[in-house]
C-alpha cells in the first residue's frame, strides 16, 4: 500500500556511495569498526548494495593487521554482475570443511578448476570443492578459502536491489562448532523471529525480541569450527567489522574482461571504466537500513 511506502521512506538509513574527483577518478571506501569480536550473530538489512562491473563491495570480518593468522570471515562480498550470495572464509593452514555432514546447509560448495600446477604451468582439470579455508592452498585458487555459495540464485547485487534488498546473517559459534549463514530476499520470506527481532531491536531491555536461530530456515552455508571438527576455533579471532566499496582492484579487476565484455570493447582495464563515470555507477552505492550484532550468553540465548 502507499502508507507501507511511505512508512518505508520515512525510517532512517545509512548512505553509503562515492561520486567522481577532479581527477575523474572514484575513491574506494571503508569504513571499520572499533570492537573486537571472537564470536556472535550479525546481521544487516540492506535495500540497497553497490553493483555493476567495476564494483566490489564486501561486508566482512578480519583483523587485518594479523591476517590471515586471525582469520577473515566474509559475510556479504559482490563483484561485478554477481548475483548469488557467498560466505567465504579465510585462514591458515589446518582449517577444512571436508568433514561437514550432508543436510547441514541448503547451499553448495564452490569449486576450483583450472589451478595451474606449481612446477608445470599446466592447468589441474580436477573439480575439486572449495572446502579448505588455508588462503595457499595448492588445489585452489590463491585466496580462494572456503566458499558455500546460495544455490536459489538473485540472492546478491542486481537481483537483489531490484527486489528491495534483503537479510544477511551469520552465526559465528564456536562453543556449539560453527559457522552459519542465511539470506532472505526479498524481505517478506524472513522469519517471524528475525523481523520481530529486527523491529525491537531498540526498544527497551525488556521489550526486545531475541533472535532465535533454531526458529528459522536451513542455512545456505554451514561451516564446521571449533573441538570434535577439522577447523580449530583460533582460526578465527579478534576479528572487526568492515564495510567497504572498492572500485576493480585485485578481483574486480582482474575479472573486467570476463565479466565486463561490452565495458572491455571500449576500455582497455577496468579503471579507465571507472574513470569515464559511467550511468551504471549510479548504482554504486550501499543502504543499509541496520546493523545488529548479538552475542551467545552462558544459557544458550541470543542477546544484544
Amino acid at each position: 500500500s502507499s502508507r507501507t511506502a511511505k512508512d518505508e521512506r520515512d525510517k532512517p538509513f545509512v548512505y553509503m556511495g562515492s561520486s567522481p574527483t577532479e581527477e575523474g577518478q572514484r575513491n574506494s571506501i571503508r569504513l571499520e569498526g572499533n570492537r573486537r569480536f571472537n564470536r556472535g550473530l550479525f546481521i544487516i538489512d540492506l535495500r540497497h548494495m553497490p553493483a555493476g562491473c567495476g564494483t566490489w563491495p564486501a561486508f566482512w570480518l578480519t583483523d587485518e593487521a594479523n591476517w590471515p593468522v586471525n582469520g577473515e570471515i566474509d559475510i556479504v562480498e559482490g563483484v561485478n554482475f554477481q548475483s548469488v550470495a557467498k560466505t567465504a572464509l579465510h585462514s591458515t593452514k589446518g582449517c577444512s570443511m571436508d568433514d561437514i555432514p550432508l543436510g547441514t546447509m541448503s547451499g553448495e560448495w564452490d569449486t576450483a578448476t583450472g589451478i595451474p600446477n606449481a612446477k608445470t604451468g599446466i592447468p589441474d582439470m580436477t573439480v575439486r570443492y572449495a572446502q579448505n579455508c588455508f588462503v595457499y592452498d595448492p588445489h585452489q585458487w590463491l585466496n580462494q578459502g572456503c566458499v558455500a555459495s546460495e544455490s536459489g540464485g538473485d540472492s546478491l547485487g542486481e537481483p537483489l536491489n531490484k527486489k528491495g534488498g534483503g537479510i544477511y546473517a551469520l552465526e559465528w559459534d564456536p562453543i556449539n562448532t560453527h559457522i552459519k549463514t542465511w539470506v532472505f530476499t526479498p524481505h517478506e520470506t524472513a522469519p517471524e523471529n528475525l523481523v520481530d527481532a529486527i523491529r525491537t531491536a531498540s526498544d527497551p531491555e525488556e521489550e526486545r525480541v531475541m533472535p532465535d536461530p533454531e526458529q528459522w530456515p536451513i542455512t545456505y552455508g554451514y561451516f564446521g569450527i571449533g573441538d570434535g571438527t577439522s577447523c580449530p576455533a583460533d582460526h578465527f579471532r579478534h576479528m572487526r567489522l568492515v564495510f567497504n566499496l572498492a572500485f576493480c582492484g585485485s578481483v574486480s579487476g582482474n575479472r573486467f574482461h570476463l565479466d565486463c565484455k561490452k565495458q572491455a570493447e571500449q576500455f582497455d582495464t577496468c579503471n579507465e571504466w571507472i574513470k569515464s563515470d559511467p550511468k551504471e555507477m549510479d548504482e554504486a552505492y550501499w543502504k543499509i537500513r541496520g546493523v545488529y550484532v548479538y552475542e551467545r550468553q552462558w544459557e544458550r540465548q541470543w542477546v544484544n
